[in-house]
């Protein structure tokens, strides 16, 4: 979109950053951000950054690995698929976190296919979702992802995007998939276990 207001506001974080001497940026379950804050902005401010950028899903991920976050996954009983968004998996690189973290906080997790770098859109993307003339393509477009969610016999569909879990929420609804969509960070919440002591 508009080089110049991102990096208006890609400098308003750098300072912010700064200001707050943080040493690392952690973006939600956003492709586009992750995008745009990890890759676009250094460039659009002709600098690196002194701090690091990670995705939400890179910091639950080495939580689990160090034990400082603790699942239980029989919280999680029903069948899980995973939608990989197309901004988070192809073009930033996160492919194997979101599946370390469903394997520890699920029962069952059903891969799709074809996955991975390989995924078919859910025709969320590309600024449609929010083009109310667009609706009738989304939903003809997502027709391939509706079919791949309803082979798996999930009944949840895990996707690690928001513009995504508003197009799936919109296919389970069209295509009547009877599942529920929900964020990785969603999934985890519902099977951590607090410590009362």
């Amino acid at each position: 979109g508009d080089d110049k207001a991102a990096t208006i506001m890609s400098d308003r974080i750098v300072q912010s950053m700064k200001k707050l001497d943080c040493k690392t940026l952690v973006l939600a379950e956003c492709g586009h951000g992750l995008n745009a804050n990890r890759w676009e902005a250094p460039e659009w401010l002709s600098k690196k950054y002194d701090f690091e950028v990670k995705s939400i899903l890179e910091i639950v991920a080495d939580y689990i690995r160090q034990g400082r976050i603790k699942l239980d996954p029989s919280l999680n009983p029903n069948p899980v698929t995973l939608h990989d968004p197309c901004n988070l998996v192809r073009l930033g690189g996160i492919v194997e976190e979101q599946r370390f973290i469903l394997k520890n906080a699920v029962s069952h997790f059903i891969e799709m296919f074809p996955n991975k770098e390989k995924n078919f859109c859910c025709g969320g993307g590309g600024g449609q979702l929010a083009m109310t003339r667009f609706s009738q393509r989304r939903l003809k477009a997502g027709q391939i992802k509706a079919d791949q969610i309803r082979k798996t016999g999930a009944k949840i569909v895990a996707a690690p995007c928001h513009n995504c879990i508003d197009q799936l929420m919109e296919l389970n609804k069209h295509y009547k998939l009877g599942v529920e969509a929900k964020t990785i960070c969603e999934i985890t919440a519902d099977a951590l276990i607090i410590d009362k002591s």
